[in-house]
């Protein structure tokens, strides 16, 4: 299966320049296994508001009720700065797939950014980063990651198929192209939320006779929202059982019952959910069942992103 390139907005540090504070590069075998299958488009904030490399360290500051970016070091404050330089940025940005951005960074994290009270050295919380802020504003349905959470196999995965299947829509520029995309990703559609699922069935149906151009707008915005939240593990058992009924009269007693417990260690979080698919597209395989080949739920992202761990249980 050919894949769409997402196109995803990331952190210059991971893996791209030695642009970090320290002057350094933070390697990361994922994204450098990434590089292959995704457009990344890298970016710097802190060295684009001319910080420097290496550069004293920054870190938010809370005073009544405002956040400001601000360098201990030097007394310096350059909130106004990333933030004009934020909207600046972000305002021009025509398509993106999704963020991949630094943990812990006080202008790129997303939710692991210290926030310190004003000249204190001891931090009262986290949040995002103040470039983060403005992404989030920007594009707040968007999938949005930190580095380090995709050691998660289960973030790793709904982050995979968020920016693949929202890459994939851009090829969509006709009602024809709208109908197939949706049965491509009806049982995907499915286990995230059925109800969205069938509410965008509506839409591509086109029963107000709108422009192609609105009904592919629509249609996107809900697409944001199916992917907006994780995949919910009683949506997807169901939407497994839903397509093993494809197979019961033809898989034998014993592969039904390794196939129920397999759906038992997925429920445990033993076992991800690339695990039971790549048994259930073997029975799709061996029973030439030509509508199920031809579903993203089997193969949402490249297989060749599938790390060895990913199917130990198998």
């Amino acid at each position: 299966m050919k894949f769409i390139k997402p196109q995803v907005i990331i952190s210059k540090c991971l893996e791209f320049d030695a642009c970090r504070y320290d002057g350094k590069m933070i390697s990361n075998d994922f994204i450098s296994k990434l590089k292959k299958y995704v457009d990344f488009i890298p970016v710097c904030p802190e060295v684009e508001i001319e910080l420097g490399i290496p550069r004293d360290t920054i870190q938010i500051e809370r005073s009544s009720d405002s956040l400001f970016l601000v360098q201990p070091e030097t007394g310096l404050e350059f909130s106004d700065r990333m933030n004009t330089f934020s909207k600046s940025y972000l305002s021009k940005i025509l398509h993106v797939d999704g963020f991949l951005l630094k943990y812990g960074s006080p202008s790129c994290g997303v939710s692991s950014a210290k926030i310190y009270p004003k000249g204190s050295k001891i931090p009262l919380g986290k949040g995002p980063g103040l470039f983060t802020s403005k992404v989030k504003k920007y594009f707040p349905m968007h999938p949005i990651e930190e580095e380090k959470r995709l050691n998660n196999l289960i973030i790793r995965e709904h982050f995979l198929v968020s920016i693949f299947v929202l890459a994939d829509y851009r090829a969509v520029n006709s009602f024809d192209s709208l109908y197939k995309y949706h049965a491509k990703h009806k049982y995907l559609f499915m286990a995230y939320n059925q109800d969205l699922m069938r509410e965008m069935g509506k839409i591509g149906a086109n029963d107000n006779n709108l422009s192609i151009d609105d009904v592919i707008k629509l249609y996107y915005n809900l697409l944001l929202k199916v992917f907006s939240k994780r995949v919910r593990y009683q949506s997807n058992v169901n939407t497994l059982q839903h397509i093993m009924g494809y197979f019961k009269n033809d898989v034998s007693n014993s592969e039904k019952k390794h196939f129920l417990e397999l759906i038992d260690l997925y429920f445990q979080k033993k076992v991800t959910l690339v695990s039971i698919n790549n048994l259930l597209f073997s029975w799709v395989l061996r029973f030439d069942n030509k509508y199920l080949k031809g579903q993203s739920f089997f193969n949402p992202y490249p297989r060749s992103l599938i790390e060895a761990e990913d199917n130990k249980f198998l």
